[in-house]
C-alpha cells in the first residue's frame, strides 16, 4: 500500500472552486484508475491557499503506470486556472525593460510506501466524508526504522485504534532520506483528535518511540524532562492537521 501526497497552492479566493472542481473531475477519473483506493482534499484550518491532495494506492507499480499514463499531468492542466503562480521570473522585453513573468510551478509530490496499518469501520464507497487527518511527521536515527515498525505496530496502533473518533492509522517511511517517518491517522472529527491529545495519550504513545528519534530530539526531550516537564516537543516532531474538504473511497 502507497499514499501519495501532492502539495498545491490555489489562488486566493479560489479554494471552493477548486475543491468543486477536485469532487467533480478528479475523483471521477481516479475511480477508474487501476490500484487506486482512496482520493482525498485536506486543507490546513484557516488555510484557503495550501491543500494537499492525499491518495491511496494498493501497489507502488500502480502509482508509477497513473503518472506515466499522462493522466496525472492531465488532471494537473484542468486545474492551472485555479493554481497560484508562485515563480516569477525576470524577463527582457521588446523594449529593454526587465518585466516579471508569473509562472506556474509543477506541485511536490510525495509518495510513501506504508509499514504499518490499521484500519477501522469501513467507509461507504458512495458517501462522502469529511474526515480530519493528523500528519505526525519525527526525525529517526539512521537504521532505526525497522525498530520504530515493530514497537509502533505492537504498542502504539492498537491505543490509537481503541481510541474514539480515530477511524485508521498509518506509519510510512520516506524512502528518500531513509530517516524519516510519519504517523498518519485519520479522525472522525478534529475534536476527537484533540481530546486525545490533551489528554495526554499523545504525549504517552510519542514516549514509547521516542528513543528511535534523532540525538537532536533525545537533547530536547531530556531537556524538558530536567525542568520536570515531560510533555513530547521538539522541531524534528511536525505536527499537522488537514481537515478533508472532498474524499471519496474507491470501488469495493
Amino acid at each position: 500500500m502507497f499514499m501519495r501526497l501532492v502539495n498545491l497552492r490555489v489562488k486566493e479566493g479560489r479554494m471552493k472552486d477548486f475543491a468543486r472542481a477536485y469532487e467533480e473531475r478528479i475523483i471521477p477519473a481516479l475511480q477508474g484508475v487501476e490500484g487506486c483506493l482512496y482520493a482525498s482534499l485536506l486543507k490546513p484550518a484557516g488555510d484557503d491557499v495550501e491543500c494537499v491532495s492525499m491518495t491511496w494506492w494498493r501497489r507502488r507499480e500502480d502509482v508509477d503506470a497513473y503518472e506515466k499514463s499522462g493522466l496525472y499531468d492531465e488532471l494537473l492542466d484542468d486545474m492551472d486556472d485555479m493554481m497560484a503562480e508562485i515563480v516569477e521570473l525576470k524577463v527582457r522585453s521588446g523594449n529593454g525593460l526587465k518585466r516579471d513573468l508569473p509562472l506556474l510551478q509543477d506541485p511536490d509530490v510525495e509518495a510513501y510506501p506504508v509499514e504499518v496499518a490499521g484500519i477501522g469501520e469501513v467507509v461507504d464507497a458512495d458517501v462522502t466524508r469529511h474526515f480530519f487527518v493528523r500528519l505526525v511527521s519525527a526525525r529517526i536515527q539512521m537504521g532505526r526504522f525497522d525498530e520504530l515498525k515493530e514497537r509502533y505496530d505492537r504498542e502504539v496502533k492498537p491505543v490509537l485504534m481503541a481510541t474514539q473518533g480515530c477511524r485508521a492509522v498509518f506509519l510510512v517511511e520516506n524512502t528518500k532520506t531513509q530517516t524519516r517517518a510519519m504517523s498518519v491517522t485519520i479522525w472522525d472529527r478534529e475534536e476527537d483528535a484533540i481530546r486525545f491529545e490533551l489528554s495526554g495519550a499523545f504525549d504517552e504513545v510519542t514516549a514509547k518511540v521516542s528513543e528511535f528519534f534523532s540525538g537532536l530530539y533525545q537533547w530536547r526531550l531530556s531537556l524538558r524532562e530536567s525542568e520536570d516537564r515531560k510533555s513530547i516537543s521538539g522541531k524534528d516532531l511536525d505536527v499537522k492537521g488537514f481537515q478533508v474538504v472532498t474524499g471519496k473511497r474507491m470501488g469495493s
